[in-house]
């Protein structure tokens, strides 16, 4: 079981059409849910909703009661009534179950491991530096097996298929920007928890924010899927940041979040307990001891 794996295992775009229907017209039996998604017309494949529905079942945002299948909650709660407003926070509740650890437990399995495929590729993106990293899938994996240090005995991801499932999912969960080439970008990731990382605050040192980041997302620096993921590289190849330095993914979207006004950057301190951001050929951006969130332009 994986998520990367398109063609078996679902499409981003078809799991918007169930979730929009179910939000519409919930409890519906298979049957039902499949004749309102346009299941029956010869211009839809039928098979994609059906794979789309097993797979987001088992990973828990669906559930069936008596043959009636509807959105489990608190996904459901968290989604509201209305299916356009549903659509706009989709995103933000399939990441929460994508990088959820009950769909991560056998984080290195090549079968059985839910979503982690997604979590093991998406963390070493994002430990990548995102401006020199290759576009094709060839030169991708190619750039993946120099870093490992046992190509053999462990798997992040492979062939075709998968990178390609990655290309789509990355940027719908937020952890990139689809243009022309896919920019390992994860401000859209960042913003969404920018709420749960302050609580009713609106000041953190540095180190205190990097770490509530790391438990909301994982796969960013610091995270639990991160360190996994690093922890099977070659240091002599890897572009491991320098110490107190961020990487260049995180660099880029705290950057951003602070010319969207989301976030405000400060060095408040001298004490060396801060972070730095890492720019462009790696070298040192700026500090920070402090940083404090303004509000403006979070969803």
């Amino acid at each position: 079981m994986t998520i990367l794996n398109q063609p078996s295992d679902g499409l981003y775009n078809v799991l918007i059409v169930l979730v929009r229907n179910l939000i519409r017209f919930t409890p519906r039996d298979e049957e039902q849910l499949m004749a309102t998604c346009g299941g029956q017309l010869e211009s839809v494949e039928n098979s994609h909703l059906q794979r789309t529905l097993i797979r987001w079942t088992e990973l828990g945002l669906f559930q069936s009661t008596n043959d009636a299948i509807s959105i489990a909650e608190p996904f459901r709660t968290m989604l509201g009534s209305k299916h356009d407003v549903a659509e706009g926070r989709l995103a933000n509740v399939v990441r929460t179950l994508a990088l959820h650890p009950d769909n991560n437990s056998r984080f290195w399995d090549a079968e059985g491991a839910k979503s982690a495929d997604f979590s093991r590729a998406t963390a070493w993106m994002l430990a990548q530096d995102v401006y020199t990293l290759p576009q094709t899938s060839t030169l991708l994996e190619a750039l993946l097996n120099e870093q490992l240090v046992d190509p053999k005995a462990t798997t992040i991801v492979q062939n075709d298929t998968r990178w390609n499932g990655l290309r789509a999912w990355m940027p719908y969960l937020g952890f990139a920007r689809d243009t022309s080439r896919l920019e390992v970008d994860p401000t859209d990731a960042l913003r969404d928890v920018v709420p749960e990382i302050f609580g009713s605050g609106s000041r953190l040192i540095a180190s205190e924010f990097l770490e509530r980041m790391a438990t909301a997302l994982p796969v960013l620096d610091g995270g639990k899927y991160r360190r996994e993921v690093e922890g099977v590289l070659k240091e002599s190849v890897w572009p491991k940041p320098e110490p107190g330095s961020l990487s260049t993914s995180l660099s880029r979207a705290l950057q951003r979040l602070e010319r969207e006004g989301v976030l405000q950057l400060e060095q408040l301190s001298d004490t060396g307990e801060g972070a730095a951001l890492t720019r462009r050929n790696r070298k040192r951006w700026r500090d920070f001891s402090h940083i404090r969130v303004s509000g403006r332009g979070t969803r």
